[in-house]
């Protein structure tokens, strides 16, 4: 983290932290997912395995790539006018990149697959083929394609909500915003969803847009929230000031810190705490990558294709049988993990590249008309 800033290049460094544990939490913390069993790792915790533990704590990503979120979205519309459509917009045309690419070779390529792990699902995903089903993953409706695909209903709600909480923010000093957060920390991960499941009534989470604004649960919504307020008054900017002032940025109390974050949240109250975890985390992590700087280099090129790495990720190590056999080949954990990273940012940059070719190539078509028609006038 730079002295005066979190700029977009810290982001982007984030990004990249965050796409890790992502690919570390679906490829180390679901064995029956992958290809020929669990994979191999020489320590253990407790009665699990340190990939199983590790591959747990993962799922952390959500809570930061939603505080990021919140963080950049108030950020980048301070003083400004919320694009809710824009941002809408955005968000489904990065969807849309991947999936006319990668849904098409699905079912071209891997509608017949053997059983290769333990969840036979995943090995059949493709088998059937119809035109509603298409049509509402394409909307992202449904995530019968890729489970993991679920983030882009979540981060719509969030995107839609984000006028109310950039309001509530506001009306509030810092204290009372946060005090605020907790309360909303309660309602949305308890109070909300177990109201909706109340029959008197009416059963709310039944009703897609109670489900997908309040009924969802999870700590992601409330670290949305939180990365809002934290770019109040250079609130996270403030964290860091204050835990340098207490001499915690340093490598030994980074690196227990670190440590005491996972323990609790996998030994201790859970994802509860996201919320306050995800703060502490980015600062330190930035402040580490900082000091190794050849890492923080990788983390940011690895953040700066973080999307269509998310999008992509569970058809090289779940939905595709090759792919999934290459991942799981070394049978060891992070030679494993290395792989997948690697492939996972290969395709993304490749897809980028694409999209980018062909950009250029429409840009060059719709030209070529007018440019004619300019020279026959010339000409004349």
């Amino acid at each position: 983290m730079q002295e005066h800033a979190f700029d977009r290049e810290d982001s982007h460094v984030m990004k990249g932290i965050g796409i890790v544990l992502m690919l570390m939490h679906h490829l180390w913390g679901f064995p029956d997912r992958i290809a020929g069993g669990g994979l191999r790792s020489l320590l253990t915790f407790g009665d699990q395995s340190a990939a199983v533990y590790l591959g747990t704590f993962g799922r952390i990503c959500v809570s930061l790539f939603f505080f990021l979120g919140g963080y950049g979205l108030a950020c980048r519309y301070r003083g400004r006018r919320f694009d809710l459509i824009g941002r809408i917009r955005g968000l489904y045309l990065s969807y849309w990149k991947v999936f006319l690419i990668f849904i098409p070779i699905a079912f071209l390529f891997f509608r017949h697959q053997p059983v290769y792990c333990g969840n036979e699902g995943i090995c059949s995903r493709y088998a059937v083929f119809s035109r509603e089903e298409l049509f509402q993953n394409f909307l992202g409706l449904s995530t019968s394609y890729n489970e993991e695909w679920w983030f882009l209903q979540s981060y719509v709600g969030a995107i839609i909500l984000f006028p109310v909480i950039r309001f509530l923010c506001d009306r509030f000093s810092a204290a009372g915003a946060f005090a605020l957060t907790l309360a909303a920390s309660v309602l949305m991960q308890n109070v909300f969803p177990a109201l909706g499941n109340l029959s008197s009534l009416g059963s709310p989470n039944g009703n897609y847009l109670y489900y997908a604004l309040l009924g969802q649960g999870g700590p992601h919504f409330i670290c949305f929230w939180m990365g809002v307020l934290m770019a109040k008054d250079g609130l996270l900017l403030r964290l860091r000031a204050s835990m340098e002032s207490h001499a915690l940025l340093r490598p030994l109390p980074e690196l227990l810190l670190i440590a005491g974050i996972v323990y609790l949240r996998e030994s201790g109250p859970g994802d509860t705490l996201d919320f306050l975890y995800v703060p502490v985390l980015t600062v330190v992590s930035l402040d580490l990558l900082r000091k190794l700087s050849p890492l923080r280099r990788v983390a940011r090129r690895l953040g700066e294709e973080s999307t269509n790495m998310w999008l992509i990720h569970t058809f090289l190590c779940y939905y595709f049988y090759q792919t999934a056999r290459l991942v799981a080949a070394p049978g060891w954990a992070v030679p494993s993990l290395a792989i997948l990273v690697a492939a996972s940012y290969a395709c993304a940059a490749a897809v980028t590249y694409f999209w980018r070719l062909a950009g250029r190539i429409s840009g060059a078509a719709r030209k070529t008309p007018m440019n004619r028609k300019e020279g026959s006038c010339l000409q004349k």
